[in-house]
């Protein structure tokens, strides 16, 4: 998509989904307006893309006095852009914005899992908010269960190649102990980081490099021996630069 198409869709984005109908001004003015509904279609670079809200629910584009308004969030996802509101400031973001933390569970959620992963994202409400590890509650990731040397858990996730480094906590759950863990990091293909953790460790910080990988696979192994699918960790706030 070249820049002026970009900068034409830029103009014509409506703030639908995010700031619920009020107008952005010093104080909020309400209007009642006659919109035009038309089947508009959304094609960007000749793929055609259904407009949804943060919900998932679809919004259809509208004309009013003339001009065609498309819902932010559903252009800037399809964009490959992160859309986020500052109500303080009455402020859409598309892309970065100041002083944002980039969460791998929001920005970029595994496609393909296995058996053993469990998501606890606090950004959710589907009640996997957070788990514990040595007493204190983490959240803004997930856990991963394995019970052998090959039998185990795989993750998946779809970076785009947009992303340098990703930052995390790694520690054993708590009532989850057991057998030694083998954390590996596959980008595109191949290992590059392998991490060792066992169930008697403390949390800590880890960091990998990404490289700007188009895709992840996080691969959680026992380091040694057999046991049962009741070992856990965690990896959380995990997150991406």
């Amino acid at each position: 998509m070249n820049k002026k198409m970009l900068m034409r869709l830029a103009t014509l984005c409506l703030c639908a989904g995010l700031v619920g109908g009020s107008a952005l001004a010093a104080g909020k003015i309400y209007k009642n307006i006659t919109v035009q509904y038309d089947n508009i279609k959304l094609v960007i670079d000749g793929a055609t893309i259904t407009p949804k809200d943060a919900n998932g629910s679809t919004v259809e584009p509208f004309i009013y006095n003339g001009t065609t308004y498309l819902p932010v969030r559903a252009v800037g996802n399809a964009l490959g852009k992160q859309v986020s509101w500052d109500g303080k400031t009455k402020t859409v973001y598309l892309g970065d914005a100041p002083n944002s933390k980039k969460w791998l569970m929001d920005l970029c959620p595994p496609y393909e899992t296995d058996y053993g992963y469990y998501a606890a994202n606090g950004n959710t409400t589907d009640g996997t908010n957070s788990f514990k590890m040595a007493g204190q509650s983490y959240s803004r990731g997930f856990m991963v269960a394995f019970c052998a040397e090959d039998v185990g858990t795989n993750v998946l996730f779809n970076l785009n190649g947009q992303y340098s480094t990703l930052d995390f906590d790694l520690g054993p759950v708590d009532g989850h102990s057991g057998l030694p863990l083998l954390l590996k990091f596959y980008l595109d293909g191949e290992l590059t980081e392998t991490i060792e953790m066992t169930s008697e460790d403390l949390p800590r910080h880890c960091s990998v490099n990404l490289n700007r990988a188009l895709q992840m696979k996080v691969v959680a192994v026992s380091a040694e021996g057999n046991g049962w699918w009741g070992t856990q960790y965690g990896i959380a706030n995990a997150e991406l630069s």
